[in-house]
This record gives C-alpha cells, sequence and structure tokens, in this order.
C-alpha cells in the first residue's frame, strides 16, 4: 500500500520521463526540419524544457516529502519505544529517591540515583530530534538507561562487598553513557 506523497511522488517521476522522452524526439527531429520549422520546433523544445524543469523540481519536492513522512513514522515509532524504555530508570530513580528519603540509603546514592532520574525524564519527555541521527541517540540513550536501572537496582539489593562495587561502577559507566548520548543528540 503506498501513501499519498509516495504516488505524488510516482506521477511526477513518470511525468519527467515522458518530458524526457518527448523532448528526446523533438531533438532528433530537429536536423530534418527546414530552417521555419526547425524556429517553431526549437519554441516547442524549449516549452517543454521549462515544463521538464518545473516537472524534476516538483519530483523532489514529493520524494523530500516522502522522506520526511517515512522519517515521522520511524520517529513515532521510536518516541513510544523510548517512552517505554524509560519507565525503567525513572522508577529506579524514584524508589532510590524515596528509600533515601526514607533513611534506608544513604546519601550517597543521590549521586547514582539523580542523574538517572534526569536521564529518564529526558528519554521520556523530550522531543525527538528531527534528523535520523538525532532519533538514532535517543533509541541508544533508552537502551542504555535500562541497563543502568537494572546494575544499580541490583546494587542497592546487593549487600555490601565486591559485587557491589562492581555494580556501582557499572552503574555510573552506564549513566554516563546514557547522559553521553542525550549531550550529543542536542548538539
Amino acid at each position: 500500500m503506498t501513501t499519498p506523497a509516495e504516488d505524488q511522488r510516482d506521477h511526477a517521476e513518470a511525468r519527467v520521463s515522458a518530458l524526457r522522452r518527448q523532448l528526446r524526439a523533438g531533438l532528433a527531429e530537429l536536423p530534418a526540419l527546414a530552417d521555419a520549422e526547425r524556429t517553431e520546433a526549437l519554441d516547442v523544445l524549449v516549452t517543454r524544457a521549462e515544463n521538464l524543469l518545473r516537472t524534476e523540481q516538483e519530483a523532489e519536492v514529493a520524494t523530500e516529502q516522502v522522506r520526511l513522512a517515512r522519517l515521522e513514522t520511524k520517529r513515532t515509532g521510536i518516541q513510544r519505544t523510548v517512552l517505554y524504555l524509560a519507565i525503567v530508570p525513572v522508577a529506579v530513580g524514584m524508589v532510590s529517591g524515596a528509600l533515601m528519603l526514607f533513611g534506608a540509603l544513604s546519601a550517597v546514592w543521590l549521586l547514582l540515583a539523580l542523574p538517572l532520574l534526569g536521564a529518564g525524564l529526558r528519554i521520556a519527555f523530550g522531543p525527538v530530534g528531527p534528523t535520523p541521527l538525532m532519533v538514532g541517540r535517543r533509541l541508544r540513550a533508552a537502551y542504555l538507561g535500562v541497563p543502568a536501572s537494572v546494575c544499580t537496582t541490583l546494587a542497592l539489593l546487593v549487600p555490601n562487598g565486591a559485587a557491589e562495587t562492581v555494580l556501582v561502577i557499572l552503574a555510573t559507566i552506564a549513566t554516563a553513557a546514557t547522559a553521553a548520548f542525550l549531550v550529543q543528540e542536542v548538539r
């Protein structure tokens, strides 16, 4: 099934090819014509060439509209996906904050929970950029936010020890990478 933009592009490209054929046929007939007929034929060819230029511009505009429509479809799907993925970092950041508020965790965990919460909120509610590169960076940030959240959750659940330290380091790296993709997206 084609979209209206694709139909418009296909019709414009068909008109371009028809005008090109007519122009070539007119140019091929030109040497066989007498001088008076040649002048009239050249006037017709100039008109066809102008029509061809206009139609080529219409085809370019239609092709660009198809590209933009596809990008918009992709953006919409990715925005939905990143919204679902952002639930995890936001939830972990909020739960960590609540645990700190009630005294179950030390305030040091705030250094990990706040960036995670901020990144999750930016992923969920920030506008997705108009270029494919920006869309890809947002998707990567969303996919990195989930492991950062999982590592943070596991670090909160594991008792003190080497495993907690490793998980905190992994969570910090994943959170920093998530933030880096979000910063790159804005640029």
